[in-house]
């Protein structure tokens, strides 16, 4: 018997990506994100996530 590791996105890939203090177009995504959320628009948020995302690779090394 084999033992198998399980598959899927961690936990961390649920988490909502965090802004870097002091970074302007971080701050500016977690404010719509947060705006989003505060009206129930999910879809709203998750682009906020995906955008915030790919500007933390491009700008912070992936911070």
């Amino acid at each position: 018997m084999t033992s198998r590791r399980p598959v899927g996105p961690s936990y961390e890939e649920y988490r909502p990506p965090a802004p870097v203090d002091g970074c302007e177009t971080c701050r500016g995504f977690a404010a719509r994100r947060s705006a989003a959320r505060a009206e129930f628009d999910y879809s709203a948020v998750s682009d906020s996530n995906v955008r915030l995302r790919a500007h933390l690779l491009d700008e912070h090394s992936g911070t």
